[in-house]
């Protein structure tokens, strides 16, 4: 069981502690707010009312924890999030993720050696615009431009063959279009070398690659 300690207990702490406490992970939370921190009690191992700024009380609850994460999940004072993050570095934690407001605040967080860097805001903007671009869909994303993405065949897709969507050289691959027999209770799934392969309505298109390249293509034949 991975054991990761939080710090802050605002929205974005909070979600994050509430997922990885429900993936299994041994989660503990800091955070001045004794309300914040009431309302994930009953969610994660532990929570723990603390100025994380304090040196030495926070490397008297790191050191020697076993703890495999940090999160910095401050998100009002920036100041406090790089102390945070060089103290965490000091007390041995072994991979340190930190919270940015705006790309300058990310630029300083990786240059002082935080592993991982998010950006909230920023990330939810791009999965809200993929999400109004791709409709009804599923996707995985692999980095930040790389995703498995299954999508309805949109209306220009449909009669044409997968030799006819030509998708070489566009920055990403046709994985397969899979179609569902309702009736038979199983599901045709047709590769790229089926390039006779006609699209029907209600047929799924598995891309992967580059994510605004393959919404692009996408968007192109609604």
């Amino acid at each position: 069981m991975k054991k990761i300690i939080i710090i802050g207990a605002g929205r974005f702490g909070y979600a994050t502690a509430n997922r990885l406490s429900e993936l299994g992970s041994h989660v503990t939370v800091i955070d001045t707010d004794e309300k914040r921190l009431h309302t994930l009690t009953s969610l994660v191992a532990e929570t723990l009312v603390m100025d994380a700024i304090d040196k030495e009380a926070l490397g008297a609850k790191l050191e020697g924890q076993g703890y495999s994460a940090g999160v910095v999940a401050i998100g009002d004072n920036f100041s406090s999030v790089l102390l945070v993050c060089l103290y965490m570095r000091q007390f041995g934690i072994p991979f340190v993720v930190a919270r940015a407001s705006n790309p300058k605040q990310a630029r300083i967080l990786n240059k002082i050696g935080v592993d991982l860097v998010v950006t909230p805001e920023d990330e939810m903007g791009h999965h809200l615009a993929e999400e109004l671009i791709l409709s009804d869909s599923e996707q995985i994303d692999l980095s930040f431009n790389f995703s498995i993405i299954r999508v309805l065949a949109p209306e220009g897709f449909i009669d044409k063959s997968i030799g006819e969507l030509d998708v070489s050289g566009k920055g990403f691959n046709l994985l397969f279009v899979a179609r569902r027999y309702v009736k038979q209770g199983f599901v045709k799934m047709a590769l790229p070398e089926e390039t006779d392969f006609k699209i029907a309505k209600d047929d799924y298109l598995v891309f992967a690659g580059d994510t605004r390249r393959i919404a692009a293509f996408v968007e192109s034949a609604r």
